[in-house]
């Protein structure tokens, strides 16, 4: 009897591997489509998922060189790496320069939920990926930074 159910687990085990393989997605750089993100202005493509639904989602986000984003939070835990450049980035209420730190390419954030924060491209361009489960929002911690109702 013991086997018997081994051997279930195995298969279903083995199923559900099939099953993700079918179903795997594979991207080129050049292949993903940049769109301005209304929230933030910078641009961003949609690499796995529905950021804007309850799944798990991978984004790609650009940010030109000067880019700004004022303080804000979303509302779940997000996992960014930086791909390219180097994202500058800070917790707190205030955008304030001299409290950024420096994080290149191959770095890794861990954004808590609900916790504010913001970034900028200071030093070139920086292309960074954030991974999470949605729903994900942007919360201005100033509502007058929200390029969204200018």
């Amino acid at each position: 009897m013991k086997a018997r159910h081994v051997a279930l687990a195995a298969i279903a085990t083995l199923g559900g591997i099939a099953t993700v393989l079918v179903h795997a997605q594979q991207f080129k750089p050049e292949q993903l489509k940049y769109q301005r993100n209304p929230a933030t202005g910078s641009e961003i493509a949609a690499v796995w998922g529905d950021g804007t639904k309850k799944e798990p989602f991978v984004t790609r986000v650009k940010y030109p060189a000067g880019f700004k984003s004022a303080p804000h939070s979303h509302p779940v835990d997000l996992q960014v790496t930086v791909l390219s450049g180097t994202l500058h980035f800070a917790e707190g209420t205030t955008f304030d320069e001299s409290k950024l730190k420096e994080y290149p390419a191959g770095s890794f954030i861990f954004e808590k939920a609900n916790v504010p924060h913001y970034q900028m491209a200071k030093s070139g361009p920086v292309v960074f990926q954030v991974s999470g489960s949605g729903p994900n929002a942007f919360n201005f911690v100033n509502p007058k930074d929200d390029p969204r109702k200018k």
